[in-house]
Parts: C-alpha cells; sequence; structure tokens
C-alpha cells in the first residue's frame, strides 16, 4: 500500500505545483533506499517489532491458508504475505475500488467487555471469480468482463471466507485466547461504519496465487482492536512469569507427580501362554485340556500393558481370585 500519498502529502504536492516547485516530491530515492516524510500530525501508534510480531503471526497464517484454500479448490494455491504496514483508515479505503467483497469479522476475544473488536478482510474480485468457478466445477478463470457478485456467488465466497475467518483462531492461540467469527459481507467500500477516517490501522497484504491467476487478500485492523490485542497478550505473558516465580521448581515436580499418581493402570495377571495349531483350535470342545508352558505351581507374571514387572502366587481373597505378589523384577540396575 505504499503507492498510496496521505492527505498531508497530496497537499504538499499541491502547493508545490502551484508555486512552480516541480522538484519536490513526497517521497524520493536516496542512496537506492525509498524515504518517506513523516506526518507528526498522525504519528504512529505502534513500533517495528509489534508490526513485525505481526507479520510473522500472519506470515504463519499465510502457511496455513495455502494449505486450506488447495483443499478446497482441490489446485494448486499459494499465499504468501507482502507487506504489514501502518496507515490512516482513510488511506486504505481511498484505495479500494467502489465494488469489493470485504469481510466484516468480530475478533471475539474472551472475557473482553468491551463490545466487538472489529477486522476487515478484503477478498480480490480475480481470485473471487476465480474460486467460484473451481468450486462449480470449472478450471478455475477469473471473470474477464468487472460486474457485481450475484447471491448466489456471494453465498458461496462467504462459506469460503468464513473458513478462512475460522483460521485466525489457530495463529493468535499462542498470545490470546479468542474466536474470530465472520459477522457479514460488505460490497460497498464506501458505507462500510465502525472505523473513523482518520483512525490509525495496520493493514496486511497478502498475494494469493490460485494456478495463474494472481490476487491480494488484504486484512485491515483497526488501532483498537491491535491494542487490545497487545494488553492482552502483555497480561498473559506477565502472568505466565508470575507463575514461574511462585511456583518453584520442586513444587512443579511435586505437582507433576501428583496428576501421575492418579493414572490408572491396568494389571494383567497371565497363568501361561500356549501355541496350538488353528486346526485343533476350531475342534476343540468343553472338557478339553490345553497345557500351558508352565509347570503348576510356578509364579504367575504380572504385566503392566505387555511388561512384566512382578511375580506372584495364585489365590483367593475374600472369595475372590487373587495374586499375591512374590518378586519385582529388576531391569538392570534400578529394581521396578
Amino acid at each position: 500500500m505504499s503507492e498510496i500519498l496521505s492527505q498531508s502529502q497530496i497537499d504538499n504536492l499541491l502547493s508545490s505545483l502551484l508555486s512552480g516547485n516541480k522538484e519536490s516530491e513526497p517521497q524520493e530515492q536516496i542512496a537506492g533506499k525509498k524515504i518517506k516524510d513523516y506526518d507528526f500530525r498522525s504519528p504512529k501508534l505502534f513500533t517495528r517489532e509489534q508490526l513485525k510480531l505481526l507479520y510473522s503471526i500472519y506470515e504463519n497464517y499465510a502457511r496455513i491458508l495455502s494449505s486450506h484454500i488447495t483443499g478446497l479448490l482441490q489446485t494448486y494455491t499459494l499465499v504468501e504475505i507482502v507487506e504489514v504496514e501502518e496507515q490512516q483508515y482513510h488511506e486504505f479505503n481511498n484505495a479500494l475500488p467502489d465494488s469489493v467483497l470485504m469481510g466484516i469479522v468480530d475478533f471475539d476475544m474472551q472475557q473482553d467487555s468491551h463490545g466487538e473488536d472489529l477486522i476487515l478482510m478484503d477478498f480480490g474480485k480475480d481470485i473471487g471469480f476465480c474460486a467460484i468457478d473451481r468450486l462449480l466445477g470449472g478450471v478455475g478463470k477469473p471473470l474477464k468482463e468487472d460486474r457485481e457478485y450475484t447471491e448466489i456467488e456471494s453465498a458461496i465466497l462467504e462459506h469460503v471466507i468464513r473458513g478462512m475467518v475460522h483460521l485466525m483462531k489457530n495463529v493468535w492461540s499462542d498470545y490470546v485466547e479468542a474466536a474470530p467469527k465472520l459477522m457479514k459481507l460488505e460490497s460497498n467500500a464506501r458505507i462500510l461504519q465502525g472505523i473513523s477516517a482518520d483512525e490509525n490501522v495496520v493493514i496486511v497484504v497478502m498475494s494469493i496465487l490460485v494456478n495463474d491467476t494472481q490476487g491480494k487478500i488484504t486484512i485491515c485492523i483497526p488501532a483498537v482492536t491491535l491494542d487490545t490485542i497487545f494488553k492482552k497478550k502483555n497480561a498473559q505473558t506477565k502472568k505466565n512469569l508470575r507463575r514461574g516465580d511462585l511456583l518453584s521448581e520442586a513444587q512443579r515436580k511435586a505437582a507433576i507427580m501428583e496428576e501421575i499418581h492418579k493414572t490408572e493402570l491396568e494389571l494383567t495377571g497371565v497363568l501361561g501362554t500356549a501355541e496350538v495349531l488353528s486346526k485343533d483350535l476350531v475342534e476343540l470342545e468343553v472338557g478339553d485340556i490345553i497345557r500351558l508352558n508352565k509347570e503348576e505351581h510356578e509364579l504367575v507374571d504380572i504385566c503392566v500393558g505387555e511388561t512384566v514387572w512382578f511375580k506372584g502366587e495364585m489365590g483367593v481373597f475374600r472369595k475372590k481370585k487373587a495374586i499375591s505378589i512374590k518378586e519385582k523384577i529388576e531391569r538392570g540396575s534400578e529394581p521396578v
């Protein structure tokens, strides 16, 4: 989105043209680097580290999205993150065409009482018509003419976008507990409500390639939503650190052992084993005797799973069959 000029840059450009100074430009190329004037009237709200964190989160999201859309469309799909940039909402909105397919998403952070946390997801038209063609049995070609989506086409893409929104939960789960859900689709970019024109937003741009069709998926995260996310992330981090300080290593080990002690294990007493031919097994009748591989008074194997842990003696306890443990099986130098 770096080609979009801010309002202050447009004003500077117009004033320079009126004054006859044609050398003034909003952006310059110095030593191969792109230099952009900093607008002190609309300062940035998020640090470079926070934007890098968002980049890594949505880089992971792009990989998951590639697999998801490939399985959905049953054709080769590649999703890659292009950039993460902070700007004002009117810059993002002015860059959109009048006709769009915009998903309005509620990030739905749990235990969050201040209302809806909106996120916008713009799904490019080229990819939209390509996905529709593929889902309806075609080869996945984009529509040559520019037109609005029909109600049926919108319903099909709503199913696609709803699945994409649901995947956001997976990439954010390590940072905040949230359940993003698609609220509705909007086809007119000019009537979107809920975000003021001068509010700072973070724009995540991803490129998507379906067969030979190239398009973009753009995610717009308002500063209010992002600020809430970072606050919850920091609170969760402090909580984890505090938990680590309160519990010593010995306490943690004791807690782990206590949980292990609650585990139920199945003990099996094996009187002996025998090998018989399948022919003899079929011909067995009531009263026949099967000879085991142990003597009459030999100790019984007591197994946990398939491993012998003890040796015992058969008997009766309170009128029920029982085994009395007589020996422990040692493995190497440590007894079990």
